[in-house]
């Protein structure tokens, strides 16, 4: 790690890092996202004004802040003044819409919204006492039931206070995909994005020459934690895109002399796939962020070698406190490994019971931190799945792994019930639930099968009713009325009925992703899945 990079233990929240680099380097650009960029002196005053702001609307402690924002640099402003008050960033995903959306803010209950107008039509079917009383939106136009922007960047007089809020106060509340139900809210203290910073500065070897490109939304731990947070811990400069782009990818690579990259998923495969690009020639990058989970050792491979890069591999999750809580150096004498645990965390693979398995065994991957306020506080407004997610103590990730001989954790696979689609992770439990409430659907069973371009894509198994039918190009629509486009399903398939066990007559979902159907419904080249 260079010298460069401060121990994170000085440090209790963002806030204190905030105050640091605008002292330290008060005219050093500090991000620049969609284009537009900010030293950090002009960021920590943006973040004071709108936290006086949030103070003046009656905006307390505790209270939530929640966004639904693609990448801009309101969304880290609201951010940092949500923290800099004492309040809770509340982000949402921007694929959320009607139930799932409506789940998320029933659930958080915050006080002040903030959107953009690509996500306003999302919140016109809503009533009004479901939403917030204070909502606004990106740029200087109002919008129906939404105030601008403008109002929170009006410099008022302040009424700031120099809190920066303790390590182990809850900070952000990240809706994550779960296995049976809708998203689950997982609490993060202060202190977990300070790690997340230290962590990045180890994991990447962060030199003070270094440059960031990033294409990770920052309504994830992935995009706010590396992206974002972890350059800005390091004080070096990083530059975020509104959303991820093949054709622009490697172009701004070179326009930003970006030497950390940070594309995750299929956006591998599809840039492994792409047509030859300037990302084929020399680049000043020295790393890339390692996430194959579900990518075939071919298309890893092929990403590897044809734009030359050395990879930080990585196991991380929400509920651990996010990323790199595993991570793997470049340059690994085990390249196929997700990566040692480095002191942050002790990591057990388990059997359903919780014991532990031999070495090489694949097993529930369990994990439990050995740094304080690291990992969550809590599944918000949710304390029986808090308590089942962290029984025995130790937290229980839903995936599958092992270790070697020297302690490196492989990743192996997720629970059947966790399909992981297009970097986002799908409940199928609330894809069934959505095609279930059709009139003509009887039952449904929803699974993730292999997707060409990696990860997986979403199959769902449909029992109609008897005597009636809806088309399967009716399905699609119905879901896409009420779900994210990243958990719409790809195929569906009508039976009869679904194997099941003979003791408790539950699902075999694995029988249903193995077996072989004839009619089988595809709409990839539909507008709705691209």
């Amino acid at each position: 790690m260079s010298n460069v990079i401060s121990s994170s233990r000085q440090f209790n929240s963002v806030i204190d890092l905030m105050i640091r680099n605008s002292t330290e380097y008060p005219n050093k650009m500090a991000f620049e996202i969609d284009g537009r960029s900010l030293t950090y002196r002009e960021f920590h005053d943006s973040v004071d004004i709108c936290a006086n702001a949030l103070l003046s609307l009656g905006v307390k402690r505790s209270n939530r802040v929640a966004t639904m924002l693609f990448n801009c640099v309101e969304q880290t402003i609201i951010w940092f003044a949500a923290i800099r008050i004492g309040a809770i960033w509340v982000p949402f995903n921007v694929g959320l819409m009607r139930e799932d959306l409506h789940h998320v803010l029933s659930d958080s209950k915050p006080t002040v919204l903030l959107i953009d107008p690509d996500n306003h039509e999302k919140f016109q079917d809503f009533a009004f006492e479901v939403l917030p009383e204070f909502r606004f939106i990106t740029g200087s136009d109002d919008f129906s039931g939404f105030r601008s922007f403008d109002f929170l960047n009006n410099d008022s007089e302040r009424n700031l206070n120099n809190y920066s809020g303790s390590r182990s106060f809850p900070s952000v509340i990240i809706y994550t995909g779960g296995t049976t139900g809708m998203p689950k809210g997982v609490v993060l203290p202060n202190y977990a994005f300070v790690a997340a910073g230290e962590r990045y500065a180890q994991a990447f070897e962060v030199h003070s020459n270094d440059v960031h490109f990033s294409v990770l939304p920052l309504f994830h731990v992935g995009g706010s934690m590396i992206g974002f947070l972890g350059p800005f811990y390091c004080q070096i400069p990083t530059y975020i895109e509104r959303w991820f782009s093949v054709s622009r990818f490697w172009k701004r690579v070179i326009e930003t002399n970006a030497t950390v990259i940070d594309p995750i998923g299929t956006m591998v495969t599809l840039l492994a796939q792409s047509e030859s690009s300037e990302g084929d020639g020399q680049t000043l990058v020295r790393s890339s962020l390692g996430v194959f989970g579900q990518i075939s050792d071919s298309v890893r491979e092929k990403y590897i070698k044809r734009f030359n890069l050395n990879i930080v591999g990585v196991y991380s999750l929400t509920e651990a406190g996010g990323t790199l809580i595993v991570h793997n150096k470049m340059n690994s004498s085990k390249p196929l490994a997700n990566g040692l645990p480095f002191g942050w965390c002790e990591i057990k693979i388990a059997d359903d019971l919780g014991d532990s398995v031999p070495i090489g065994d694949v097993g529930n991957i369990l994990l439990r931190p050995t740094v304080p306020d690291t990992f969550m506080i809590e599944y918000y407004n949710a304390p029986i799945k808090t308590l089942e997610c962290t029984r025995n103590l130790w937290l229980h990730t839903g995936d599958f792994g092992y270790l070697d001989e020297e302690g490196f954790l492989y990743f192996a696979g997720r629970q059947a019930h966790w399909i992981r689609c297009r970097g986002e992770n799908v409940s199928a439990y609330e894809v069934e639930s959505i095609l279930s409430q059709h009139d003509f659907v009887q039952e449904s069973a929803v699974v993730g099968v292999s997707s060409d371009l990696g990860e997986e894509d979403i199959k769902a198994f449909v029992i109609l009713k008897e005597g009636t039918y809806v088309s399967p190009q009716d399905l699609i629509a119905w879901c896409a009325e009420r779900l994210a486009k990243f958990k719409i399903p790809r195929y569906i398939v009508y039976c009869d009925d679904f194997p099941r066990s003979a003791a408790k007559r539950e699902i075999e979902r694995h029988k249903l992703k193995a077996g072989f159907f004839e009619d089988v419904f595809d709409h990839r080249n539909s507008a709705l899945f691209k």
